[in-house]
């Protein structure tokens, strides 16, 4: 992949309000209370018609004092080891401080190209007061406030200027792929398998992942963007600010998905919370794929008879994908994967009008739809998951059962399983 651009420094000095301005949308969560960002957030930034991958990530501590933050260090490395080219995030209210220090000759000691950025500098005729960044090193020093937008014209040239030849948009075609669950039923390590790497800080504490971490992945001829998503809670549960945030978040992000992946853990079952997110999630545009997750704490015998106790629970809900997985052990991946690029191809599938005309007809032939009732026209329209359009003279006449019976029989007909297929009946 090229271009890729990482932001690293020390906790709340800016890097993620950075990342939202460079990147032209508010992703990352930006609060006033450090530690807020703890995974890597991916996101494309566009200059002058060329774009380049940014990561945002956690605070660097150089000595940490808990679990979670040897972790968050060991996503700042992963990241630096990834970019080409690495923005090290300062606060130019504060000064210089003697962790920036530290990185800095970690950046030097690793041969990693790099720039020094003074956010928070709100007055630009002030650049003497910054000589003290100097001692930091890199190529150039850059002054910005990325709350007012200074100083983003000359950062923005100089980080393409040294990244080359960047990759042009639309390329290839990007599936949009969200990973969505309760908190802890395992979507950051499914993302990790996915990946092949560590991108999402994985901990057995529930509700470790706050920001949606967008990751891109290179499967066959497509590029996935894998969003993992904080744990789905009830809105009564809700109580920090932080996890108001990363709920409206996720919910945002549900909707610009592709094809969702609702994780659930086999051992718990599904609960109502899965089911209303399930149905929510098909009244829209989106496509589903259940995915039952920790298969390996079960034998062949209690994982079949767990399985059709699951796959009983989703009446109503079975024309949709169900795959049986364990993250952890990473058995029923390449299922998984293989799923996803069926439903992308259902999804995209389009029948030809002349074939349409002919099912309808030959359907109600079969079964009348009521008295007094007639279809004119029936077409697909454009876009993806297919939807019907079937013109008629009485719509409010026809039942509900027979909607489903129709809606039904399309699926079957044209192989439409596993998509949100939509029948829409008009009025001539």
């Amino acid at each position: 992949m090229q271009g890729v651009v990482a932001l690293v420094g020390r906790p709340n000095v800016g890097k993620s309000t950075l990342f939202n301005r460079l990147i032209g949308r508010r992703t990352a969560i930006t609060l006033r209370n450090p530690g807020i960002t703890r995974d890597r957030l991916y996101g494309t930034a566009t200059w002058l018609g060329n774009h380049f991958t940014l990561i945002d990530t956690g605070g660097f501590i150089p000595q940490p004092a808990a679990p979670l933050e040897e972790k968050m260090r060991h996503q700042v490395e992963l990241a630096i080891a990834e970019a080409e080219l690495v923005l090290l995030v300062v606060d130019a209210k504060q000064g210089l401080h003697p962790e920036d220090e530290v990185l800095a000759r970690m950046l030097r000691k690793g041969n990693k190209s790099y720039l020094v950025v003074a956010t928070k500098s709100d007055v630009k005729t002030a650049e003497w007061e910054h000589h003290a960044f100097h001692i930091l090193g890199g190529e150039e020093l850059h002054l910005v406030s990325a709350e007012h937008g200074v100083g983003f014209g000359e950062l923005l040239e100089s980080i393409t200027e040294r990244l080359g030849a960047l990759e042009k948009p639309g390329d290839r075609k990007e599936i949009k792929i969200l990973i969505a669950g309760r908190p802890n039923v395992g979507k950051s390590t499914l993302l990790n398998t996915l990946v092949g790497s560590e991108r999402a800080v994985v901990d057995s504490v529930p509700g470790t992942t706050r920001d949606p971490v967008d990751t891109l992945v290179d499967v066959g001829d497509h590029l996935w963007r894998i969003v993992d998503t904080a744990g789905l809670r009830r809105r009564t549960r809700i109580t920090e600010n932080v996890e108001y945030y990363a709920s409206t978040r996720l919910h945002k992000a549900l909707a610009r998905a592709d094809i969702v992946l609702l994780l659930v853990d086999i051992s718990e079952g599904l609960t109502r919370q899965d089911k209303r997110l399930a149905v929510e999630l098909t009244k829209g545009r989106t496509d589903l794929i259940f995915v039952f997750n920790k298969i390996d704490l079960y034998d062949r015998q209690a994982l079949k008879s767990r399985f059709d106790a699951m796959s009983y629970e989703l009446r109503g809900l079975e024309n949709y994908f169900q795959v049986l997985i364990s993250g952890k052990k990473k058995r029923g991946i390449e299922e998984l994967i293989d799923t996803v690029n069926t439903l992308m191809k259902k999804r995209n599938q389009h029948v030809p009008k002349a074939l349409l005309a002919d099912f309808i007809t030959q359907t109600v032939k079969e079964r009348p739809p009521g008295h007094r009732i007639r279809f004119y026209k029936f077409i697909q329209k454009q876009g993806a998951p297919p939807m019907f359009v079937l013109e008629c003279n009485r719509p409010r006449n026809i039942q509900t059962a027979y909607l489903r019976f129709l809606t039904n029989r399309l699926r079957t007909f044209f192989d439409f399983t596993g998509t949100n297929l939509k029948l829409k009946v008009v009025k001539r």
